[in-house]
């Protein structure tokens, strides 16, 4: 998906775990991966770390909320490790911090990936073409999904 071999297995086993632990796949778990993933990257730390704290930012209701069953697998930061919260929020995003260091990083899903997945999910779309959507949007470059908050 993202145009090296490697780096797109990688995200494909995100995807599938993160599936396996949602229950199904769509575009709003493939968001919360891609989230998580670019939130490691830009802080460069990896998976499981310890020290990074993440706060999810969106209105708890699905299937926005799905997205932190994407960021919860991708980074390893749950409820239950205490490493990951959620916050009531209109914006969709989350914040990625780093607790000895105080370093972070804010990002936003942009308003026209929302509104391109509104009009594409209020058709009632078949759970195959759910998928399909998920994978498109799994497939974007970061510029595409996401802004950073300054």
């Amino acid at each position: 998906m993202t145009g090296q071999k490697g780096k797109s297995r990688d995200l494909n086993e995100r995807l599938e775990f993160a599936a396996n632990l949602h229950g199904h796949f769509g575009p709003f778990v493939a968001l919360g991966v891609r989230m998580g993933l670019y939130g490691l990257r830009k802080l460069g730390v990896r998976r499981g770390d310890t020290d990074l704290h993440v706060i999810v930012m969106l209105r708890y209701a699905t299937p926005v909320s799905c997205i932190l069953d994407g960021v919860q697998s991708s980074t390893q930061c749950t409820i239950g490790n205490t490493r990951l919260t959620w916050k009531n929020s209109e914006e969709i995003g989350a914040r990625f911090q780093l607790e000895h260091s105080k370093r972070q990083i804010e990002v936003l899903v942009k308003p026209s990936v929302l509104q391109e997945l509104k009009l594409r999910l209020e058709v009632k779309p078949s759970d195959e073409e759910i998928r399909r959507i998920g994978f498109d949007i799994a497939s974007r470059s970061d510029m595409e999904l996401f802004r950073e908050k300054r």
